[in-house]
């Protein structure tokens, strides 16, 4: 009897996290599948999601993400009259992985979105990852992108150094199962943030909606059953193999966004790519993180001018080009 009673209790204590794992992961899943659409391009289907109206901003995430994070990451910038467009990467949720994942391909890939889209130029903005094909676009596609944003750049084809990859048992177990993520999450918050590259000693220190965007940040790794082909990808990539790229070669308008504390080690690409990008220019804090966290008001006001202008630009010398094509009058 008393066994059988240690027996129940057991499975009673086991059962309760379990269900709630459930129907968290429902939940993450429905949310990741529901808010986006698939489109047929040239070099096959790609996901996406808008959010917003106004000047087209192309976002690319970073590792871990997809579209939903795409949107994420860069909503604050809606309000100030742009509208978003945000694919999920190569492997990330419903986009396949091609036979070809580099960040070069990604970049024409990307190009047969905006055409796809009957897109002609963007501003392209990216998080961390994210970087490379970005950068990539600005070097092969030079004439469909109109301006550079690029927070937290990763490393890989931008800075010599190696990064140093996850663990073996990280790569082929925690990233294929959607439960040791989600447990780490309910247990080990601090684990968390150090995976998202923020120092747990930063969190208390952030206002409450600061945090809960943060924590909104993490949580949205989930399911990361369906992103562990992105990320496995993103990790031969950054893992300081690719030659380095022609940043000399760019001539896009860019702006590189870093924090000092940023557990990846952003800054020093960022410092480097300044150096190398001409006339790019460089917003660096002390604090905040892989996700800039407490810094929204300094943000998003100068990115925002940053694209406006560039936009603006953009319109001017397409109607001096209409002017200087423009039919004679017969009047």
């Amino acid at each position: 009897m008393r066994i059988a009673l240690a027996l129940a209790l057991i499975l009673g204590l086991i059962a309760v996290p379990y269900l709630s794992y459930r129907n968290d992961i429902a939940v993450e899943r429905s949310r990741a599948v529901l808010g986006s659409t698939m489109i047929e391009t040239r070099n096959g289907p790609i996901e996406y999601s808008t959010l917003g109206m106004g000047s087209p901003v192309l976002v690319i995430h970073g590792t871990g993400g997809g579209w939903d994070q795409g949107i994420y990451a860069a909503r604050s910038v809606v309000p100030y009259g742009f509208r978003l467009i945000a694919p999920s990467r190569f492997g990330y949720l419903r986009t396949p992985m091609p036979a070809d994942p580099s960040p070069q391909h990604e970049a024409d890939v990307l190009v047969s979105l905006l055409d796809a889209l009957g897109i002609d130029k963007v501003a392209v903005m990216s998080f961390s990852a994210g970087t490379a094909p970005a950068v990539q676009l600005a070097l092969r596609h030079p004439s469909r992108v109109s301006s550079l944003v690029l927070f937290v750049p990763a490393a890989g084809g931008m800075y010599a150094p190696i990064a140093k990859g996850p663990p073996p048992f990280v790569m082929k177990v925690v990233l294929r199962y959607d439960f040791p993520m989600w447990l780490t999450m309910k247990i080990s918050p601090n684990t968390m943030y150090k995976v998202a590259a923020v120092p747990p000693a930063l969190v208390p220190t952030l206002t409450e909606e600061d945090r809960a965007t943060v924590d909104e940040g993490v949580r949205m790794i989930l399911p990361v059953s369906m992103r562990s082909r992105g990320i496995m990808n993103d990790a031969k990539s950054q893992s300081g193999g690719e030659p380095m790229y022609p940043l000399e070669r760019v001539t896009t308008p860019t702006l590189l966004l870093s924090a000092e504390d940023d557990l990846y080690r952003t800054l020093p690409v960022a410092r480097q790519m300044a150096k190398r990008i001409p006339e790019a220019r460089l917003i660096e804090f002390k604090t905040g993180g892989h996700f800039l966290a407490g810094h929204a008001m300094e943000v998003w006001p100068q990115v925002a001018a940053f694209l406006r202008k560039q936009s603006d630009t953009v319109s001017v010398a397409v109607a001096q080009a209409n002017e200087r094509v423009s039919p004679p009058s017969f009047r």
